[in-house]
């Protein structure tokens, strides 16, 4: 079997995205006149302290053209990078929002946009076929016409997905307390990179907790693989092998069963899948998690720019009757 691997681009991210978590500061260090553009974007944008370390990271390296394979080749004005910087800062709450969130002063949109071009899970899921429907100058206002499957871009698997158990919710019938959870993110990006097949392991969440301290009940596992940056790459995504096998990581069985002892809510991916592309024809975390009303989030984005632990996940997801998911905006506040 071949795999299709971009080596240069994943290694460019992985090692980016390994710093960016282990120690929370920036290991490049940048030319004199790269640094002088770096003070001048923060200035621009506000960002001070180790947040500015922090998310700064990506960004100098960009300006000294050392990630090539993530599409920068020099130095850009200091406007465009302040941009950027205050895009990778997270938008910033009102204050009487800050204060209903216990003063929680970042929110992050940890969803994918997707159009019909986005991938999908064929042929587990249909291909989207989202047309306009009316234009402003003809019928006097716009809308489009959403043609897809539940199961498209960052969406919900609501826990009636793999159950015929009348007592599994439905999407329309996940309590909302269940909606708003703390957010674990397990980080297994230099192991995705080197293998595709990567899980999140019951040792890994373990090592989470010896950390951070014991998952809460009622909150939200969730996989950073580094896999969200590859949707907009041609056969990334899911990788396929020279006989059509689907690749990417996902949860261990072990991981499942550990989620549920310590009954979480739901667990979260940035891959198509909770389970590993090796495993989609036995999908032992879907089979473990989803009938104990456990709900999944696949297809996360941005889940490397939130803490390892402490921000609060809103899932917001359509609300039709009788629903096995839906595309779902996935909201980190901290």
């Amino acid at each position: 079997m071949q795999l299709i691997h971009d080596e240069d681009h994943d290694r460019a991210h992985a090692e980016g995205h390994d710093h960016h978590h282990h120690d929370h500061e920036t290991t490049y260090t940048p030319s004199e006149e790269v640094q002088e553009q770096i003070d001048k974007a923060a200035k621009a944008s506000g960002a001070t302290g180790p947040t500015r370390r922090r998310t700064l990271t990506g960004i100098a390296a960009a300006l000294g053209g050392t990630m090539a394979g993530l599409g920068f080749l020099g130095p850009r004005p200091a406007t465009a990078v302040a941009a950027e910087v205050r895009a990778e800062e997270g938008s910033r709450v009102s204050n009487f929002a800050a204060s209903a969130l216990n003063g929680s002063r970042t929110i992050r949109d940890l969803s994918h946009v997707f159009d019909n071009n986005f991938p999908v899970y064929t042929p587990y899921v249909l291909i989207p076929n989202n047309q306009q429907s009316a234009h402003f100058d003809i019928d006097g206002f716009n809308a489009m016409k959403l043609e897809m499957d539940e199961h498209t871009g960052t969406h919900m698997d609501a826990p009636a997905h793999f159950s015929t158990d009348p007592a599994a919710w439905h999407s329309d019938e996940i309590p909302v307390n269940n909606l708003v959870a703390e957010l674990c993110v397990i980080r297994i990006a230099d192991r995705a990179f080197n293998n595709p097949e990567a899980l999140v392991t019951a040792d890994d969440i373990r090592r989470h907790e010896s950390r951070h301290g014991r998952i809460p009940k009622g909150s939200l596992v969730a996989m950073d693989s580094g896999w969200c940056g590859r949707v907009t790459r041609p056969g990334a995504f899911i990788i396929r092998d020279s006989e059509g096998n689907p690749h990417f990581p996902g949860f261990g069985f072990d991981a499942a069963e550990y989620m549920l002892e310590r009954q979480v809510a739901g667990a979260v991916s940035d891959t198509p899948s909770l389970d590993s592309g090796a495993n989609s024809h036995n999908p032992g975390a879907h089979k473990q998690l989803l009938p104990a009303n456990k709900y999944g989030i696949e297809g996360a984005n941005n889940l490397h720019t939130v803490p390892d632990r402490g921000a609060v996940a809103i899932v917001g997801t359509t609300r039709h009757k009788g629903g096995f998911g839906g595309p779902t905006r996935l909201i980190a506040v901290y």
